[in-house]
């Protein structure tokens, strides 16, 4: 059995896994109307959410969008013929900027989301016009259907191609693969990312956190 090598870092995974627990966690809140739960879920995803994007750019090699970026033909080929990589495959680099726009648009449209409360409207309700609100109250109960169809078609292709290819779901869970690609692998510390999680996470509990934990 040959060596296994690192691919991805603590920060990748635990974006990734964080996520499925959040979103889930951030349905049911929704569905049953646990609106401050809700919202604190919401901020602590948009935490980390908004620290993956900058870690898109400073982060590791694996986890740089400039590492995995590919061409519309270069992923149509790989999907006609697909091959194991160690890190992202060029198919999953728009399946990557599909699951993060929507994500974002459900975060931030829930920012001026009303709800018939003005306990646990949207933050943004009170600055906003009718119409934007509307808007974004609208957007917000849509684009959840769309995320989970996307989310869906994502978990389906991951354990296709974990079964029959390369088992990119025990990668994700370990952070380690053989080694595939003949470039080397570089890294930078995760405690990086997980500081600019908490700096968001000490800003958005000074702006909106407090209000909701009291209502607890």
């Amino acid at each position: 059995m040959s060596h296994k090598v690192k691919v991805w870092d603590c920060a990748v995974r635990f974006f990734h896994w964080s996520q499925v627990l959040l979103i889930a966690a951030l349905w049911y809140t929704g569905s049953e109307g646990y609106m401050a739960e809700h919202q604190l879920l919401a901020y602590t995803l948009l935490s980390l959410t908004i620290a993956r994007v900058v870690w898109a750019v400073i982060g590791s090699k694996t986890a740089r969008v400039s590492y995995f970026a590919a061409s519309p033909i270069k992923a149509m080929k790989y999907l006609k013929t697909p091959y194991a990589v160690n890190g992202h495959n060029p198919a999953s680099f728009y399946m990557i900027i599909v699951l993060v726009a929507l994500v974002l648009v459900q975060l931030l449209s829930g920012l001026a989301t009303f709800d018939n409360s003005y306990m646990s409207d949207g933050p943004l309700v009170s600055v906003l016009s009718s119409s934007w609100v509307d808007f974004a109250s609208s957007v917000h109960k849509i684009n959840i259907d769309i995320l989970l169809i996307a989310i869906g078609i994502h978990v389906l292709a991951a354990i296709l191609h974990s079964v029959r290819l390369h088992n990119v779901i025990a990668v994700m869970l370990t952070g380690k693969d053989k080694p595939i690609n003949k470039d080397s692998l570089t890294f930078v510390n995760s405690m990086i990312y997980f500081v600019i999680v908490a700096v968001l996470l000490v800003v958005f509990y000074i702006w909106q956190g407090q209000k909701l934990v009291a209502l607890l």
